[in-house]
C-alpha cells in the first residue's frame, strides 16, 4: 500500500501493525510529521513501513507497484499539477486489480462549505499564526451561529456547521477551512480527469453512499432509469445529497468490473454491526414486521424471520464479526428450522440491504482484536504510543476512538498484558484516589464492577488485543 501525503502515519501505521503480512509506504512533503511517524515505527518495531519525507513528483518506476494507492485529504488542496500528477501515479503505480483512494471536496455541498471559509479567511486576514487563526476561526463560528434568536435555516446551517467543526481536530481545521487551496469539483469533472489517466470508477468506499434508499419510491424510480450510467446517477446522487465530500475508489480500465453487487458474494465475508441496537422488544417471529432502532438514530423494519434472528446475533455480539456460516447457522438454529441453499442467499441478501443502509460492516479477516478481556488483558500497543499523545487512539476496526475520561486513559496505559486483576485494580485506585465512578443508570458500582465494566467498554471499541 502507498499513501500519498501519509502526514505522521496515523492512517498507515496502525495498519502495519494489524497487517504484518503486507507492505505500507507513505511519502510527505512536510518533514516534522514524517519524523514523529518515523519514531512511532521504531518504538512499535515495526519492519513493515517506511515512511519518507519528499514529494509525490519523486516517484517513478523505482517505487515499483502497488495494490493500493491511499490519497485522503489530498486531492483538493494541492494546485492543478499535483492533481495530474497524482493520477499519473495511479495510472502508473497501481498494479492490474490495485484500487485507488481519492477523497476530494464536491459540489453542490462544497458551495455551502466554501461560504463559511470564506468568511473565515475574511476574519483572520492579518493573522499569521496558526493557532491565533484557529482560534480566531472558531470564535467567528460561534458569533454567527449565537448571532440571531430566530432558528431560520440559516442560523441552523451554521450551527451544523459548527458542530461540525468541533468534531474533528484543530489540524483538521486548518488544513481544511484554513488552507491556502480548498478546490471541490462536481464528480463528474473528477471522473473526466480520472478517465484521461486509463482509471474506472468502481464505487465509494463507503458503500451506503451509493444508495437510494433514504429517497421516495418516484426518486428511486428516476434513478433507476439512469442506472445505464453509473456516472450519471452518482452525479444526481450529489445533487440530491447536496454532497461535499467523496471518497471514490479507482482501478484501471482494463479491470474486470460487476457493474451490479452479487449478494451471494456476502457468505465470503465475516459481518458486524456497526453500532447498538435495541434488539430486547423486537418480536422475532417470522412474519412479523419488527422494527429495530440503534442509538445513533438508524432504524430498519422486516418481517424476515431468519433475518431478524442473524441481526440480532449480530447486535448481541456488539460489533465484533462473525463469519457467515457461524451466523446462518446460529440464526437457523434459533429460528427452529434447517438450513437450505434458498434461505441462505435470502439471508445474503437482507445483509446486503442492510450493509447499503450503513448498518453492517463487511470485512475479510479479523482484526488483531480479542472480544473480551482475559486475566492479563493486555491493550493495542498502537493504541498505548498514541495515548502517550494526546486523547485519538486507533482501535482494531481502524477507527479512532477519543479517551477523555480518567478511566479509560489509566487502563489503556496500564493495559500492557503483565498484569492481572487485582494489579490493575490496585493501580485504577491509586490513581483516581476517589469514590468509584457512577453507573451510566446512576447506580454505584464497586471498584472491582467499575473495573470490568472499562474493561469491556474497551473490548467493544476493538482495543484489546488477544
Amino acid at each position: 500500500m502507498l499513501e500519498l501525503g501519509c502526514g505522521n502515519g496515523a492512517n498507515l501505521v496502525p495498519m502495519a501493525w494489524g497487517l504484518p503480512g503486507s507492505e505500507f509506504l507513505g511519502i510527505d512533503l512536510a518533514g516534522e510529521p514524517i519524523a514523529q511517524g518515523q519514531r512511532m515505527i521504531t518504538d512499535l518495531a515495526l519492519s513493515n513501513i517506511r515512511l519518507v519525507h519528499g514529494s509525490i513528483t519523486e516517484i517513478d518506476e523505482r517505487w515499483g507497484a502497488f495494490d493500493y494507492i491511499i490519497a485522503h485529504g489530498f486531492y483538493s488542496w494541492v494546485p492543478a499539477d499535483i492533481q495530474e500528477r497524482l493520477l499519473t501515479i495511479c495510472q502508473e503505480r497501481l498494479s492490474p486489480q490495485g484500487v485507488a483512494f481519492v477523497s476530494y471536496n464536491a459540489f453542490p455541498g462544497g458551495h455551502l462549505r466554501n461560504m463559511l471559509r470564506e468568511m473565515m479567511l475574511f476574519h483572520v486576514r492579518g493573522c499569521e499564526a496558526p493557532e491565533e487563526r484557529i482560534k480566531q476561526a472558531m470564535a467567528l463560528v460561534r458569533f454567527l451561529a449565537e448571532g440571531q434568536e430566530t432558528r431560520d435555516e440559516y442560523r441552523l446551517w451554521i450551527r451544523a456547521e459548527l458542530d461540525r467543526i468541533i468534531e474533528h481536530a484543530e489540524g483538521h481545521l486548518y488544513h481544511d477551512e484554513l488552507g491556502e487551496i480548498n478546490q471541490p469539483l462536481y464528480f463528474v469533472q473528477f471522473m473526466e480527469k480520472a478517465a484521461f489517466h486509463g482509471l474506472d470508477y468502481v464505487g465509494e468506499a463507503d458503500y451506503f453512499e451509493m444508495s437510494d434508499h433514504i429517497f421516495s419510491e418516484s426518486v428511486r424510480q428516476t434513478l433507476q432509469e439512469l442506472s445505464h450510467n453509473r456516472l450519471l446517477r452518482e452525479q444526481y446522487l450529489d445533487f440530491l445529497k447536496c454532497r461535499r465530500f467523496r471518497q471514490t475508489l479507482l482501478c484501471h480500465r482494463q479491470a474486470s468490473l460487476r457493474r451490479e453487487p452479487d449478494a451471494g458474494k456476502v457468505a465470503d465475508f465475516l459481518i458486524s454491526s456497526v453500532s447498538e441496537f435495541n434488539t430486547g422488544s423486537a418480536d422475532l417471529r417470522p412474519g412479523v414486521s419488527s422494527a429495530f432502532e440503534s442509538r445513533k438514530g438508524s432504524s430498519f423494519e422486516t418481517d424476515f424471520g431468519l433475518g431478524k434472528r442473524a441481526f440480532g446475533i449480530l447486535a448481541d455480539a456488539h460489533g465484533f464479526p462473525m463469519a457467515f456460516e457461524e451466523l446462518f447457522q446460529r440464526a437457523n438454529a434459533a429460528l427452529g428450522d434447517a438450513g437450505n441453499s434458498a434461505s441462505r442467499q435470502d439471508l445474503c441478501g437482507f445483509l446486503l440491504r442492510l450493509y447499503a443502509a450503513g448498518m453492517l460492516e463487511f470485512r475479510t479477516a479479523l482484526p488483531r482484536i480479542t472480544p473480551t478481556a482475559t486475566e492479563r488483558p493486555m491493550a493495542s500497543p498502537v493504541a498505548r504510543w498514541q495515548l502517550k499523545k494526546g486523547n485519538f487512539v486507533t482501535s482494531g476496526f481502524h477507527m479512532t476512538v477519543k479517551v477523555e475520561d480518567e478511566m479509560g486513559r489509566a487502563l489503556l496505559s496500564f493495559l500492557d498484558g503483565t498484569a492481572d486483576r487485582k494489579a490493575l485494580l490496585e493501580k485504577v485506585e491509586r490513581l483516581l484516589k476517589s469514590s468509584p465512578p457512577p453507573a451510566e443508570d446512576g447506580a454505584t458500582r464497586t471498584n472491582e464492577e467499575a473495573l470490568e465494566n472499562n474493561l469491556q467498554k474497551i473490548a467493544r471499541l476493538g482495543l484489546l488485543v488477544g
